[in-house]
């Protein structure tokens, strides 16, 4: 014969409340009606408790899986690379930089890569900056600024024809603020 398994809730919740009255009325801090109210008032308060629903929890928004060019965490990726240990510029530096004249150069229909094409972007940009935009070493920051400079003065309006910067004379070189540059 098997003996009756007594409901979890009986042992669990039942017991305990019974307990709590006989103490509460045998100790004589409550009547036996007003301990017995109070623990059945408290029980159905904690079972309630647990019985309710958070309600649905609103989870968060996957990050995004396209990267768009130039977005916030390019940045800042490009801005940790910006710099060796020597103090060098970084490759991937370089590399846009080397990206970046290459497209602004095959707008005006300049490849590096000819021998014609070079002596074209001599002519625009300066040897010197030719020289360094396709050797492949260590290069300080002043250059690249020179680089930079360089490539933005292709969209500048020509007031006449251009001459290249004497390769001796780096540009001077202005931040947006006005001061120069170091």
């Amino acid at each position: 014969m098997t003996r009756p398994r007594l409901p979890r809730a009986l042992l669990t919740v039942a017991l305990p409340a019974l307990a709590a009255v006989a103490v509460l009325a045998l100790t004589g801090a409550l009547d036996l009606l007003h301990a017995a109210l109070l623990v059945v008032v408290a029980a159905t308060a904690v079972v309630l408790w647990r019985r309710l629903d958070d309600g649905d929890e609103v989870p968060w928004p996957d990050p995004p899986v396209d990267r768009r060019e130039g977005a916030r965490n390019d940045v800042s990726e490009l801005g940790w690379a910006t710099f060796t240990r020597s103090g060098a510029v970084g490759d991937r530096v370089l590399r846009r930089v080397r990206e970046l004249a290459a497209a602004r150069l095959a707008a005006d229909g300049v490849d590096l890569a000819t021998p014609a094409g070079r002596d074209a972007a001599e002519r625009l940009l300066g040897a010197d900056v030719v020289a360094g935009l396709t050797a492949r070493r260590q290069v300080a920051r002043v250059e690249v600024h020179r680089w930079l400079d360089a490539i933005e003065a292709l969209d500048a309006p020509a007031s006449g024809p251009a001459a290249p910067r004497p390769a001796t004379t780096p540009a001077p070189s202005v931040s947006p603020a006005g001061r120069p540059r170091p």
